[in-house]
Parts: structure tokens; C-alpha cells; sequence
């Protein structure tokens, strides 16, 4: 029979490695999207917030 903490601690270490692959997916995709943006805020000379407030409203 299979004792509740071998599941337990499989299950805790499946977590783990799905949470570090999305962490890592996730910095590459944010880092390449404000880079890529990064160009356009500096030419309208909008601060950070205002550029990135606008972008995600569809102002």
C-alpha cells in the first residue's frame, strides 16, 4: 500500500518544478515585453505608470 506522505511529497515536488517552468516562462515573456515597449514610452516621454496604465485600459 502507498502511504499518504510518498503521494504527498511526489505531489509537492511536481508543484515545484510547474511553478519554477512558469516563473522562468514568465520572466523571459515580461522582460521581452517591456524592452520591446520600452522604446515607444521614451519617445512619447510618458512616465512608467501613465505609459503602462494607458497600454492596459486601451487609452
Amino acid at each position: 500500500m502507498v502511504d499518504i506522505n510518498d503521494f504527498f511529497i511526489g505531489f509537492v515536488i511536481v508543484n515545484a518544478v510547474a511553478i519554477a517552468l512558469f516563473a522562468a516562462f514568465a520572466t523571459v515573456t515580461l522582460t521581452r515585453f517591456f524592452t520591446a515597449n520600452r522604446r515607444v514610452r521614451i519617445a512619447r516621454r510618458q512616465p512608467i505608470r501613465r505609459y503602462y496604465t494607458h497600454l492596459a485600459t486601451g487609452h
